[in-house]
């Protein structure tokens, strides 16, 4: 069993990687993204392959790298050490909320940041 928090219901990645990076030090792994993966998005079976050619080899590393805040109100909280309201996601999805915005990389339109895709 793991002692990571599980994920709050319709709670998207990024916003779960944040609230538990705040009580649990990364240890160079993807546990917190694999534990979310496995718990919300069972289908998502390449995402740490993804993360890895996005640039995030570690969890920290999807948030530094991966994510950005998609709003000065979401930077401002962050840049403050704030909890974030995630603004949900349906379940399975590994897409962020409307807080961020996901890097896309070559399978995903190039390296640029933009919106989620419909």
């Amino acid at each position: 069993m793991s002692e990571l928090p599980r994920p709050v219901i319709h709670e998207c990645l990024p916003c779960y990687l944040y609230r538990v990076a705040s009580d649990a030090a990364c240890d160079g792994s993807l546990r917190m993204l694999s534990f979310y993966r496995d718990e919300c998005a069972p289908r998502a079976s390449a995402l740490e392959k993804k993360m890895r050619v996005l640039g995030g080899y570690c969890d920290c590393e999807v948030l530094l790298n991966v994510v950005r805040p998609a709003t000065t109100e979401a930077m401002r909280l962050i840049d403050a050490g704030e909890d974030l309201v995630c603004k949900g996601v349906r379940r399975g999805t590994i897409q962020p909320c409307e807080n961020w915005l996901m890097r896309h990389g070559v399978q995903w339109g190039g390296g640029r940041f933009g919106r989620r895709s419909a």
